[in-house]
């Protein structure tokens, strides 16, 4: 698979394990012709990771990685 779909692999790895459903906040800084946005993704009310991006969907991303990677690391 392409280590680009994290969120696609989180998505799986979640629906194998019946986990809670995981829930994106965004917010985002700087000027509106170019926002850095972050992305945290919890999974009830725990912060499981967080990324930053030039998207919406490019912050996810990183934070998709990050959650895997702390998933993966303590299941």
């Amino acid at each position: 698979m392409d280590s680009n779909h994290y969120r696609m692999q989180l998505n799986n790895y979640l629906q194998s394990r019946r986990e809670l459903e995981l829930d994106w906040r965004m917010s985002h800084e700087g000027p509106n012709h170019a926002p850095i946005w972050t992305a945290k993704a919890y999974i009830g009310e725990r912060e499981y990771g967080a990324g930053r991006g030039t998207s919406q969907g490019a912050a996810k991303e990183a934070a998709a990685k990050v959650v895997l990677d702390n998933l993966k690391k303590n299941p």
